[in-house]
């Protein structure tokens, strides 16, 4: 995906609600593929939010956060096993509009505390 493409989502996600559709699995059950999902910008990012964001690649991914590091966000798709490179600011469309229970945003905490500890103990 173009680059100014992104741009303009995260500038029509700051207004209104941007309606995307996730494909693949790496986020099921919370989000069923080709499952319309209103995204919508916001100030602050929390750990067990789902994020929409521009990778590296190009693509557009719809995961969740874990936590915070100095270079972006540390996220991951709950399906996944790896965790992604930390998304830049810049990159992030906005979040999903799904309910985010206690439990997940426990989760996701959990999840950056286990790749903490693996760096640690390198």
């Amino acid at each position: 995906m173009d680059v100014r493409i992104s741009t303009l989502l995260r500038e029509i996600a700051s207004k209104e609600a941007v309606s995307l559709r996730p494909r693949g699995a790496c986020m099921a059950p919370v989000l069923r593929e080709s499952e319309a999902v209103p995204v919508r910008a916001r100030r602050v990012y929390l750990p067990g939010d789902v994020v929409v964001f521009r990778t590296p690649a190009g693509d557009l991914a719809m995961h969740r956060v874990l936590g915070f590091r100095p270079t972006g966000l540390v996220t991951k798709g709950d399906a996944c096993d790896v965790h992604d490179a930390p998304v830049r600011a810049e990159d992030i469309i906005g979040a999903a509009d799904v309910s985010v229970s206690m439990r997940d945003r426990g989760r996701a905490l959990a999840s950056l505390a286990q790749i903490l500890w693996r760096r640690l103990r390198r």
